[in-house]
């Protein structure tokens, strides 16, 4: 997160100073290519401008939006693993509560095990989920959605 904050990428895109070059990318991208495009954000200050946010990608051919239920990391953060807390999955609800129902919104964040993954999907009314730190602690996370997709 450092070295995107320092060097102006990813999540520090966001801005309203970049909005026009991201949302330039996901159009051209969006008519340039046969497959959906999916992005991927973090929450802006408040749940409003996320909101905004969310609906300038839709309009610019966004197929899916995955958010990342927590701001953007600041570079003054210490210690290994430093985060800004949990997720706000309030923020993720509210934003699929006003997006248009068709529209994907994907969750993350707060995912250690398979009760969170059900209880996240629940809370946000969400169309899927990403596990990033969970999957990699237990790669077998999603196993018990595995099981019980076999057994039907």
């Amino acid at each position: 997160q450092r070295i995107a904050f320092v060097e102006h990428f990813g999540s520090y895109l966001l801005d309203e100073k970049d909005r026009s070059l991201v949302c330039d990318i996901v159009k051209q991208t969006s008519e340039a290519i046969d497959i959906p495009v999916f992005v991927k954000i973090r929450l802006l200050h408040t749940v409003e401008e996320t909101l905004v946010l969310c609906r300038q990608l839709q309009e610019a051919g966004a197929s899916l939006i995955a958010i990342h239920a927590r701001y953007r990391a600041s570079h003054e953060r210490k210690g290994a693993g430093a985060r800004d807390g949990a997720a706000i999955l309030e923020h993720v609800r509210y934003i699929k509560q006003h997006m248009p129902p068709e529209f994907p919104i994907v969750t993350n964040g707060n995912v250690i095990t398979y009760a969170h993954v059900e209880k996240n999907l629940e809370f946000t009314n969400a169309d899927g989920i990403m596990c990033a730190e969970g999957i990699l602690d237990n790669p077998a996370l999603y196993q018990p959605r595995l099981q019980s997709t076999n057994n039907t």
